[in-house]
C-alpha cells in the first residue's frame, strides 16, 4: 500500500457520506420551503379570477367566487353583503391592479394581503387589501374583504 493512503473503512465512508446527505437534505428543504403550495396557487388564481370579474362586471363569475356570507368592506368603511357587493361591481366595474400579494393557507381557510391600485368611476385609489377565502369543495370563495386607503406621500 502506498504511504499516506488509507483503505476506505466503513467509518471513513460515513465521514464523507454523512455531510453529503446533510447538504442534500438542506437543499431539498430550501426548495420545499420556497415553493408555493398548490393551495396558495389556487387562492391566487381565485383572487385573479375575482379581479377579472370585478373589472368586467361579470355577475355570474362573481356569484361563484363570493361566499353566501360575504362581508365586503370598502376603504370608506361601507359594508356590503354578497348581493350588494355584486350589484355594485356590476353597476360600476373596478380594475384592481395588484402590485404585491402574499397568501397564507390554514387548512380550508386562507388570507390574502395585497397592495393594489383601484381604478373605477370614482377615481384611482391606492389601497392595502386583506381578503379571507374559504375552500368550498374544490373551489375557493371570498368570505371577507377589508381595504384601507394608502395616504398620499
Amino acid at each position: 500500500m502506498t504511504a499516506g493512503l488509507q483503505p476506505a473503512t466503513p467509518s471513513r465512508k460515513m465521514d464523507i457520506i454523512y455531510p453529503m446527505k446533510l447538504l442534500f437534505l438542506a437543499a431539498l428543504g430550501a426548495v420545499l420551503v420556497s415553493a408555493e403550495s398548490s393551495e396558495e396557487a389556487a387562492v391566487k388564481a381565485a383572487h385573479a379570477a375575482f379581479n377579472k370579474a370585478a373589472k368586467a362586471g361579470d355577475k355570474a363569475a362573481l356569484e361563484k367566487l363570493l361566499h353566501a356570507n360575504l362581508q365586503y368592506s370598502h376603504s370608506s368603511a361601507k359594508l356590503e353583503n354578497k348581493q350588494e357587493a355584486i350589484a355594485g361591481l356590476v353597476a360600476s366595474p373596478v380594475n384592481f391592479e395588484v402590485q404585491s400579494e402574499s397568501v397564507h393557507v390554514y387548512g380550508k381557510t386562507a388570507t390574502l394581503r395585497a397592495r393594489v391600485v383601484s381604478t373605477s368611476a370614482t377615481g384611482v385609489t391606492p389601497m392595502m387589501m386583506v381578503q379571507v377565502w374559504v375552500q368550498n369543495g374544490r373551489d375557493w370563495q371570498m368570505v371577507e374583504r377589508i381595504t384601507t386607503r394608502i395616504p398620499a406621500p
